[in-house]
């Protein structure tokens, strides 16, 4: 597979984009946002908060993070502002640690990130509505009787925590998913085989080590293939935390020895996975949330680019890369050519990568073979 470096790097995230209508007027940052406008859903995040009550009346809300929960008591674990109403409300005052309730309420709150006429803005999560699509694409969805699915029935269906809620079946033929309950597909996508799934609260349908950001269509790397802990790992199970917080833990095992589990956690797509279990010396491993091509080309440009053997002499630049091979060991080939003193020259480069949970990816072959 031929790629370029730059068109590659740029793709390496892409929001969820669906379509998004307003089910009511919403003014937002002084701009009114009309009932049943269109608009881009570039996220949501949700929050738990506790409604706290003194003599019988609210007295505002906390974050989850204030407090502790002793046996019929609410305890402020430190000194927490109160806020008239969760995410958005104003602020009320300031209640000291120690302070207990024995009145309380968990609320969970979720918000999402939207564009409307070129602009972003905030917004809370009910006031939009999905827009189901009228055609399924045939390359990725293939239709089934629902005569088949009601055979699944022993199978756990999920259903989409967003606001969407796509239900999704995973089965020893796939995973079905269906938008209404009455008329399910077969993610083409997906290999004729059982899966252990999940739904995360931005409605992405995680399945192994791979994700997939709207609704089954396409899929990437989500745990990438590279750092997988063992040569024939596979994922006994995935947990979507259900407390409000951005948390997806994923177990793997081993086929050859099934009493080896590693648990990782997904801190954000932004910090990675980090491992929970098995503790490693008190060191702290964390292995990006990234598929294995975009990992080793940002290691192609951000490292070796600028620290090859040609590199502080001139300009290097890649003309087209391939990578190659499985788990921790890739190749890379490369056609690249070098400008030293206003001569340019070509080069094919062959280098061998291999990666380690602590170190990242380093260079253990290259050779350079003048074109």
């Amino acid at each position: 597979m031929v790629i370029s470096l730059l068109v590659s790097v740029m793709l390496l995230c892409q929001p969820l984009h669906a379509g998004i209508k307003t089910v009511k007027d919403y003014t937002a940052s002084n701009k009114l946002i009309p009932s049943d406008s269109d608009v881009l859903l570039l996220g949501t995040k949700s929050s738990v908060w506790y409604e706290l009550f003194d003599g019988g009346k609210s007295a505002g809300f906390v974050q989850q993070d204030c407090v502790n929960i002793q046996g019929e008591f609410l305890v402020l674990g430190k000194e927490c502002s109160v806020y008239s109403k969760p995410m958005d409300g104003k602020f009320q005052a300031k209640y000291s640690f120690g302070r207990r309730f024995k009145n309380f309420l968990l609320v969970n709150n979720s918000e999402s990130e939207i564009m409307f006429s070129g602009q972003k803005y905030e917004v809370p999560s009910d006031i939009l509505r999905f827009v189901r699509p009228t055609q399924m694409d045939k390359e990725s969805y293939e239709p089934v009787s629902i005569e088949a699915v009601v055979k699944l029935k022993r199978e756990n269906v999920l259903i989409s925590p967003y606001i969407d809620k796509t239900m999704y079946v995973s089965a020893m033929l796939g995973v079905f998913t269906s938008l209404d309950g009455k008329t399910w597909y077969r993610l083409k996508k997906l290999d004729l085989r059982k899966y252990a799934i999940a739904v995360t609260k931005e409605g992405w349908l995680v399945a192994d080590t791979m994700v997939s950001k709207d609704f089954g269509k396409n899929f990437e790397e989500f745990f990438p293939s590279f750092a997988e802990p063992y040569k024939d790992s596979y994922v006994k199970g995935i947990l979507v935390s259900p407390q409000g917080v951005d948390a997806v833990y994923l177990t793997f095992s081993s086929k050859a020895s099934p009493g080896n589990m590693t648990l990782y956690m997904l801190v954000s797509p932004e910090q990675g996975w980090r491992k929970i279990y098995p503790a490693t010396d008190g060191t702290a491993i964390t292995v990006p949330a990234e598929d294995t091509l975009s990992s080793v080309l940002k290691f192609v440009n951000n490292k070796w680019l600028k620290n090859n053997k040609y590199s502080k002499k001139g300009r290097v630049n890649i003309e087209d890369i391939d990578v190659g091979g499985t788990g921790a060991a890739r190749t890379v080939s490369m056609m690249v050519t070098t400008s030293i003193d206003g001569k340019d020259k070509d080069y094919h480069v062959s280098l061998s990568v291999n990666y380690d949970l602590v170190k990242g990816w380093s260079i253990t072959h290259e050779k350079w073979s003048f074109i």
